[in-house]
């Protein structure tokens, strides 16, 4: 069925009425995502106003991204006899994550109208942006909310693999301080741990670094150093912690503000001993972040679980943490 329909670069007027037509139709079925902020910054108008919505909306994606740039492109899905069906909007991710080595291509938006569900314009679209990020040499990733299981599904059989996850924790008014361990100790870092323990950090930096490219370690270096330096100004504040039993280290929690939020505190680097994954160190490690987050008045406690974390999703999860989706990412890039 999927020959009755063709995939080509947005062009025309009525193409771009589609896109915008179309992409303001999905944010109002996703109002939570999108079609709220958008309503927060234009106070006065109203939900139902279609035209003044539009209009905005238009605006807004104009004034965000820049249609000229070469690594842009919005495909359309047309039938044969002309109907528009959907559309892929992609380009250069307008972020980059601290171990990210290069700025991969990102997908924005992957949209069938839903009239034309059913017949693979969704994985001939998919298809189009990924043959566009290979002949630029690059990976693919995309962000998918957790409760769209029909493109998981899609992008799993297409071999795009959860690359990180953000996971967060609003903390309630009535949190209570947690009983420590009986087997493991935590304290703060001392000062001749120091180098020790950022070199702990620094082997599980470079995992995440490599899980997208190879690069020269004297890069990893850099990222790692532009990583640390980021989080250390004056007004945030920070702590390591060290879960030990004896004398041994068997694992470290870095914490700290978020840089994106003053109320939001960011557990930035979890490591684990790979010898002793013993959930009990890692209840140690989140207990002593989170009751630091509360003591500095923090009101939630966020990471960016990365596949090559020692956690997994269900173990926070499982301590009450939300999960609104994942990043993907599929391998394009040669050499």
């Amino acid at each position: 069925m999927t020959k009755e329909f063709q995939i080509r670069r947005a062009e025309s007027d009525d193409d771009w009425d589609f896109f915008f037509n179309l992409s303001l139709s999905t944010m109002k079925t996703m109002r939570q995502f999108a079609l709220d902020e958008l309503l927060q910054n234009n106070p006065g108008v109203d939900v139902d106003d279609d035209v003044r919505l539009l209009e905005l909306h238009r605006k807004e994606v104009n004034d965000f991204f820049d249609f000229n740039d070469p690594k842009t492109r919005v495909f359309i899905a047309e039938r044969n006899d002309g109907v528009l069906c959907g559309y892929l909007w992609m380009g250069s991710r307008n972020s980059r994550d601290a171990w990210d080595a290069e700025i991969q291509q990102w997908i924005y938006d992957i949209v069938v109208d839903p009239r034309f569900y059913g017949n693979g314009i969704g994985r001939l679209l998919l298809e189009k942006a990924e043959e566009f990020s290979s002949k630029l040499n690059l990976n693919l990733g995309l962000f998918v909310h957790a409760d769209n299981l029909p493109a998981l599904a899609l992008y799993e059989k297409s071999e795009y693999a959860v690359k990180q996850v953000p996971v967060s924790r609003v903390f309630p008014y009535d949190s209570q301080d947690i009983h420590p361990s009986d087997e493991f100790i935590v304290r703060e870092i001392q000062d001749d741990e120091y180098d020790t323990i950022v070199q702990i950090e620094f082997d599980q930096f470079k995992k995440k670094v490599e899980f997208s490219v190879d690069v020269d370690v004297d890069v990893v270096k850099k990222l790692h150093q532009e990583h640390l330096e980021k989080y250390f100004n004056d007004d945030e504040k920070h702590q390591r912690f060290v879960v030990l039993n004896g004398e041994k280290v068997f694992g470290t929690i870095w914490v700290g503000s978020s840089g994106f939020n003053k109320l939001v505190a960011k557990m930035h680097e979890i490591t684990i001993d790979p010898h002793n994954e013993s959930g009990k160190i890692a209840d140690v490690l989140i207990n002593a972040a989170e009751k630091w987050a509360r003591e500095y008045k923090f009101s939630s406690i966020y990471v960016l679980l990365h596949s090559t974390d020692s956690l997994e999703v269900d173990f926070f999860k499982e301590r009450g943490y939300k999960v609104p989706g994942f990043f993907m990412e599929k391998h394009l890039k040669s050499g």
